[in-house]
């Protein structure tokens, strides 16, 4: 299964990154550009038609598929290597462990955009997952864990601080909180940068490495 397994931890990182930089512009919409308040306290219209198609002002509903999505995906993928650790021993607890607590997050905050719970709830708990995050990246490091240990050492501390410090741009409804929520945006789009390049560095060092692997049952030609 490891071979499985280090296919499937490539797309792991590149979603990550897709997903953090996604992620990063729903902070943007949300806390730097704040959304328009109607005079009555509610949201604005929400869809508006634009040469007969309708398009989705209310960016929170139309990100929430997508986190809920890639939530699903990293729950269901992260508790099967859980369960199975296919890779050597440590680096199980830094990725096949850490895997499934990114989907936990990722779904939670996608369900709770689509229901349209005020985010500022969720400060406590995504503050509180930054503790594991910024643990493995310091384990990594400690341990020169994967090929490129600095890297992936800086990726899970830098999306940690994020996490950690994103109840500064929930909470306040003032210029302070814009700035920290700028301050968010760079540390999960730097996080992002860094997943993108181990994960594509990766899936050209597997490739080579499983380029003469065949099944068991052999290959058809």
């Amino acid at each position: 299964m490891a071979d499985l397994f280090m296919d499937t931890l490539d797309i792991w990182l590149m979603i990550l990154g897709i997903t953090l930089i996604t992620a990063a512009y729903g902070v943007f919409m949300n806390f730097v550009r704040r959304p328009r308040i109607a005079t009555d306290g509610s949201r604005v219209e929400t869809m508006e038609r634009t040469q007969g198609v309708a398009v989705c002002l209310n960016v929170n509903k139309c990100l929430s598929l997508f986190f809920i999505g890639v939530g699903i995906y990293a729950m269901a993928t992260g508790l099967w290597a859980t369960m199975t650790w296919p890779l050597p021993g440590p680096y199980n607890l830094v990725f096949s462990d850490a895997w499934p607590i990114f989907g936990l997050v990722t779904l939670m905050l996608g369900l709770a955009m689509y229901v349209g719970v005020d985010l500022r709830y969720l400060a406590l708990p995504i503050a509180l997952f930054s503790i594991p995050v910024i643990v493995y990246g310091v384990d990594i490091l400690v341990h020169g864990l994967t090929t490129e240990p600095l890297f992936a050492s800086a990726m899970y501390i830098l999306l940690g601080l994020a996490m950690l410090i994103s109840p500064g741009a929930m909470l306040p409804r003032n210029n302070a909180g814009k700035y920290v929520g700028v301050l968010v945006m760079v540390l999960l789009i730097l996080s992002g940068i860094l997943a993108f390049f181990i994960g594509i560095s990766a899936t050209f060092e597997h490739t080579l490495i499983w380029s003469k692997w065949a099944p068991w049952y052999g290959m058809s030609g």
